[in-house]
Order: C-alpha cells, then sequence, then structure tokens
C-alpha cells in the first residue's frame, strides 16, 4: 500500500538519476579495474581493488568533483572528470608497480574509462521498477534519464535499461551538470513538458533533489541507507527500496 503520509501528484514523467539509483556504479568501477588488471598482468588482490576504489573516491573527491554547486566545478566538470583518473592510477603504480613500463597512469586511465562503458549492474530493484512504470511496458509513465557523467561511458552502461526509457539527458552532451536550473530546462525542452508534470528520483540530495527543487520540480530521494538528511533540501518524497515507487505511483 502507498506511504498515506504522501499525496502523490499525476505525473506524466519520471526522471531518474543512473549512478547508485539505478546503475551500481561500485560494482561497474570493479568490473572495469578487474579487466584492466588482467589486461595488464597484474594480480587481482583484494589489497590492490580496495587500493583502486579508495584512490578513486579520494582523487574524486580532492578535484572537488563532489562541489556540483561550485561554478569553476560546473564549468570544468568533464574536463576534470576525464583528467582525475590520471591521478587515481599515479597512486594505484605508486604502490602496486605495473609490470609494463609503457603503460603510463595516462594510458592506463584511458583503458579503464573504456572498460567502464562495459558496465550494466543494476540497483536492486531497478529494471523491476522500470519495467513496471515504464509505459513502453504497460506503465503509464514516460522514463528518462538525468545524469551528470561522461557520454560514452553513461550509454554503455545504460543499455540494459534502454527498452523502458524515452530519453537519456547525459551532462557531457547537454552541456551542464545537475543541479544546475539550465541542465533541466535542457530536459523540459527535449521532451516538451513542465516542471510540473515531472518527478525527479536520485540519491543526491546536493544534484538530484537541490536541482529539482530550484526548477520547481517534485523529487523523490533514494535513500537505501536511511542517511540523515545532512541538506536544507526538503524532497517531496522519500524511498529506501526502489520498488517503493511502485505502489506509490500505482495507487
Amino acid at each position: 500500500m502507498p506511504d498515506k503520509r504522501y499525496t502523490i501528484r499525476n505525473y506524466e514523467y519520471l526522471i531518474f538519476d543512473a549512478d547508485h539509483t539505478l546503475l551500481n556504479y561500485l560494482a561497474d568501477e570493479r568490473a572495469a579495474f578487474c579487466a584492466l588488471y588482467e589486461e595488464l598482468g597484474m594480480e587481482r588482490t583484494e589489497a590492490l581493488l580496495k587500493e583502486s576504489r579508495l584512490s578513486s573516491e579520494e582523487t574524486w573527491t580532492a578535484a572537488g568533483l563532489y562541489d556540483v554547486h561550485d561554478p569553476a566545478v560546473q564549468q570544468r566538470y568533464h574536463a576534470v572528470y576525464r583528467s582525475h583518473v590520471e591521478d587515481i592510477f599515479k597512486r594505484i603504480f605508486s604502490r602496486f608497480p605495473c609490470p609494463s613500463e609503457s603503460v603510463t597512469p595516462l594510458v592506463a586511465g584511458q583503458k579503464f574509462l573504456k572498460n567502464l562503458e562495459a558496465g550494466g549492474n543494476l540497483m536492486a530493484g531497478a529494471e523491476k521498477t522500470l519495467a513496471t512504470l515504464s509505459h513502453k511496458t504497460g506503465g503509464g509513465y514516460k522514463i528518462c534519464i538525468a545524469t551528470n557523467g561522461l557520454s560514452d561511458i553513461q550509454r554503455g552502461r545504460l543499455k540494459p535499461l534502454e527498452r523502458y526509457i524515452d530519453g537519456a539527458y547525459i551532462s557531457e552532451e547537454v552541456g551542464s551538470i545537475k543541479p544546475l536550473p539550465a541542465y533541466f530546462e535542457r530536459i523540459f525542452k527535449g521532451e516538451n513538458t513542465r516542471a510540473e508534470h515531472c518527478l525527479m528520483i536520485g540519491d543526491s540530495l546536493s544534484s538530484d533533489i537541490a536541482g529539482a527543487i530550484t526548477v520547481g520540480m517534485d523529487c523523490c530521494w533514494f535513500n537505501p541507507t536511511h542517511a540523515e538528511r545532512n541538506a536544507p533540501f526538503a524532497p517531496n518524497y522519500e524511498i529506501a527500496d526502489l520498488c517503493e515507487l511502485i505502489p506509490l505511483l500505482k495507487a
């Protein structure tokens, strides 16, 4: 049964974030590292994979890529995204030397990004939720994806869900990032719709929820870890499991 705390509006579009909402980035990242280390002849120990995850997280943070409200980051987001990957492998190779001297951190980073295109590990309940709600498979909603990221990587990783999706708006193609109003306005223009007809679903308070609120769009915070809301952005709905959307929206 739907949660009685919520009054559900009649939406036309459901706009989903990708990473950590529909797509399991951590699983895709691990698979990309594993494929790279196999190609390079490096033993895929848990110590190496743990260092890889730590290096990825710390270089992303150091590059400022979490600071999506910073105008400088907004302007250079995609260039910094690409360049920070080299720093990941500078760190990794300092502790786990690469057997091939010709494979520099830059080359390794390029190979890693290419490997990410073959991802597509889904979050629990993602396919069931879209299959139930998408108008393409008998549900009542048009489905769009709103994701900050690089075009080839995100389009490759979204392939398992293509049959349910009406449009995918990838920041590198759009030319701006969430939470900027220009990003969301591009979706509204592309789909010939308005904010009041859309619901944004995503895990990030700073980009998904803040961005939706800024343009007057209802939003649902996907919070599977039951984290405390440590931001002044109040979503209309909150769920811990994607499948909670089904009774909520089909009541």
